[in-house]
């Protein structure tokens, strides 16, 4: 797998992902898919079923918002995501389409529980070299 984030890893009790991209859409999809390849490796996730989540309000919460609403989809009924499509990406709104399958332990690496985002250390900028956004999550 090629690596798209990295993990933080000066904080203890939770985890966290760092995550850079060209623009917003490839930003918010770059982080969900972190935060699925944290909970298992994605990479061995197939596209089977698909997924809308979304998520209003204002950056960066709504950032952390349509994470929870995907954690959501995970926690009932164990949905994994591998892929995701923008719908609509802007400051005020967050959609998205995933696309993975239910979480088979014989088939896929159990790795993080992770119960939320959390808007503890929430980030979420654009700078010189893109976009950047730091997720702390509640494990």
């Amino acid at each position: 797998m090629q690596v798209f984030y990295e993990t933080v890893d000066d904080i203890t009790a939770d985890a966290g992902i760092r995550v850079r991209a060209t623009n917003l859409r490839e930003l918010v999809c770059k982080v969900l898919l972190a935060t699925f390849n944290e909970i298992t490796d994605i990479d061995r996730v197939r596209e089977r079923e698909v997924r809308e989540v979304e998520a209003g309000g204002g950056m960066p919460f709504v950032l952390a918002d349509l994470i929870n609403a995907a954690l959501l989809i995970h926690g009932s009924d164990g949905f994994v995501a591998c892929r995701c499509e923008p719908i609509k990406i802007c400051e005020k709104i967050l959609k998205v389409k995933l696309f993975g399958e239910r979480f088979n332990p014989s088939v896929h690496t159990s790795k993080l529980v992770i119960k939320a985002a959390t808007y503890h250390r929430l980030e979420v900028r654009k700078d010189e070299g893109g976009y950047f956004a730091q997720v702390i999550f509640d494990i």
